[in-house]
Formats: C-alpha cells, structure tokens, sequence
C-alpha cells in the first residue's frame, strides 16, 4: 500500500508540473515580467538582507537598492547604447574596404577552383558582406529604438507599458516580502516532508547562487575585459563584441565562437595583417585564463555541473518554446531538474529494483 500511495503521490507530482508548464506556455507573455521581477528579487536578495543586519529596515533597504539598481542600469545604457551606435556606423563606412579586401584575397581561387565569372562573384560578394555589414547596425538600431517602434502596434504599446510599470513594481513587493514568501511556501508542505523539501530547496538555491549571481558577475567582468581588450587591438566594434563573448561564455567556451572569430575577421580586414589578430588571440587567451584561474574560481565557484551541450540545448528549447522566458528560465529549471535527478538517481541505486 505504501509502494501504491507513494506511485500516486508521485503522478500527482507530476501531472502538476505538467499543468504548471502548459499554463506558463500559454500565459508566457503576461508571466514574462513577473518572472523578470522575481529574478531580479531572487538576484539582490541577499544585499538586502545586509542592509537589514546594518539596522535599516527592510522597505527602506529596498527602496535604496532599487534606485541604486536602475539608476546604475540607465547609466550603463546611456554610456554603452551611443558606444556601440558610433561603433555600428564606423564599421558601415569601413565596409566597402572590408569588401575590396576580401574580393582581392578570394576572387583568384574561387575562379579557379569553382569557376565563378569575375562579375559573377563580385555580385555575391558585394551582396554578402554588405547584408554582413549592415548587420551590427541593424541591431543597434532596433534595440534603441524599439522602444519607440513597438508604439506602432497598440497591443505591443500596451504589453510594453504594463511591462515597463510592472516589473519595478512587483520587484519591490518580491524583495520586500521574500521572507515570508519563503515561509508561507514552507507551511503549505506537510510537516513529514518538510525537512526533505528543505534540504533539496537549500541545494537548488545554491546551485542557482552560483550561476544567477556568480555567472552573472563573472560575465560582466569579462565582457569588460574583452571590450577593454578588444579596443586597445583597435578591432571594430570591440564593445560590441566583448559584451557578446563575455555573456556568451555562461555557456562554456561559447564566447570563442561568438567573441574570436569576428573578432579577429574584422580585425584582420581592418589592419590586413596578422599581427593585430596575433593580439586578438592574446586578449581571448588571457581573458580566458583569468576566468580559469581568478574570476570562476573566486566569484562563482564550483561549475553548475551541467554538460556545455545541455545547456545550449536548454537555452535553445526554452526559447522555442516560452521566447524570452524560455530563455530566462532554461538554465535554472534544467539545474532544478538535474538536482532532482541525480537526487532520484541516488534514490534508484538504493532501492531493491537496482540491487
């Protein structure tokens, strides 16, 4: 009987996450702001509660850190959006450069090895790299100005409003009342499984300390390097691409992909040399020692323990599914998952079914 009710419990359990995923599929544009809110709570929590062992209460530590927090994110907007909109139109006047170099460097071989007339391939070059080149602007572009674009669907100007209004405000409220949000979630549990539930919950809580807050500082810290980097190499668009490679390297190595290999193109294409890529390749090499050696193992710690290729799996599936809440909430839900595995994994090994 006990195996039965357990087996019941259990389908339960799951049949509820199951409604819970179809809910947020469904309701995923209203929840996204909700979400971003609880996450920025989840994020400064623990400030707040030094303000609070400083003898300052708790709504007013809030209202501090708040201000501080937005007033450091319109300052950070307003000093990087204009940085990389100088930098997007210099590599747009630089670009038929870039095209003359690369038409010179590849017309003779592509002639000879797959036949292509010269006119021919001049049209698919010039095509190529100019949709290439327009590309950085195109996204500086949209990002400052969807704010205004967005006005022209009214649906989108309403979403966009409520979002703008709601996230400050219901962070206030997540933060003011993390606490006993905890607790109220806490007394819901039946007492013969709270301590279990504790322990799993204090597990996943720090499996997402370490990526919430410590990938987060990490990333931050070698966006800056690269683009600092980057920028003393002369690279176009070194901000840019340094914010990109930093953020990108939460998923392991993935900031080589997406930092290096442009990186060094739009170097070499500027300089036409390999020196200055030589240099290139130092910045990612150092950076990616200090993040080896002083930032991860300092500031975040021991590793999620997810495999690279799970977590672009995550991040790829959850944005397919839930758009931008897919992408916020793939990486902690699968480690929630994991810890629930490997916990249920243990569990099997002992049972008499695996003995």
């Amino acid at each position: 009987m006990d195996g039965d009710s357990g087996r019941v419990r259990y389908y339960w359990v799951a049949a509820g996450a199951l409604g819970v995923l179809v809910f947020l599929y469904f309701a995923r544009r209203v929840v996204t702001p909700f979400f971003i809110a609880f996450a920025l709570a989840y994020l400064l929590d623990p400030l707040v509660d030094r303000l609070e062992n400083l003898k300052i209460s708790r709504t007013l530590a809030v209202l501090l850190l708040m201000i501080s927090f937005f007033a450091l994110l319109l300052l950070g907007a307003g000093i990087l959006v204009p940085m990389f909109q100088v930098q997007a139109r210099q590599l747009a006047e630089n670009l038929p450069d870039y095209i003359g170099v690369l038409r010179g460097a590849l017309q003779p071989f592509l002639e000879n090895v797959a036949g292509l007339q010269s006119a021919h391939f001049q049209e698919i070059v010039d095509l190529g790299l100019r949709k290439f080149g327009e590309l950085p602007l195109e996204i500086v572009t949209k990002a400052t100005s969807f704010l205004w674009g967005s006005l022209s669907n009214l649906f989108a100007a309403v979403i966009m409003a409520f979002n703008i209004f709601i996230i400050p405000v219901a962070m206030f409220y997540f933060l003011r009342d993390f606490d006993r949000i905890n607790e109220k979630i806490a007394n819901l549990i039946p007492p013969r499984f709270r301590e279990k539930t504790r322990e799993i919950v204090v597990e996943i809580d720090g499996v997402h300390s370490k990526f919430v807050r410590g990938q987060l500082m990490a990333a931050s810290f070698m966006a800056l390097l690269y683009g600092l980097g980057l920028h003393l190499c002369g690279t176009p668009m070194s901000f840019f691409i340094g914010a990109v490679a930093g953020f990108a390297n939460m998923v392991p190595y993935l900031g080589l992909v997406f930092g290096f290999a442009p990186a060094a193109a739009l170097t070499f294409l500027q300089y036409r040399h390999f020196l200055p890529v030589a240099e290139v390749a130092a910045v990612f090499a150092a950076v990616q020692a200090l993040e080896g050696m002083v930032i991860t193992p300092r500031v975040v710690g021991d590793r999620i323990g997810l495999h690279p290729v799970v977590i672009m799996m995550a991040v790829l599936v959850g944005a397919e599914l839930f758009g931008v809440l897919g992408v916020l909430l793939a990486v902690p839900a699968t480690a929630v998952l994991n810890v629930l595995a490997r916990r249920g994994l243990d569990r099997y090994k002992k049972s008499a079914l695996y003995t």
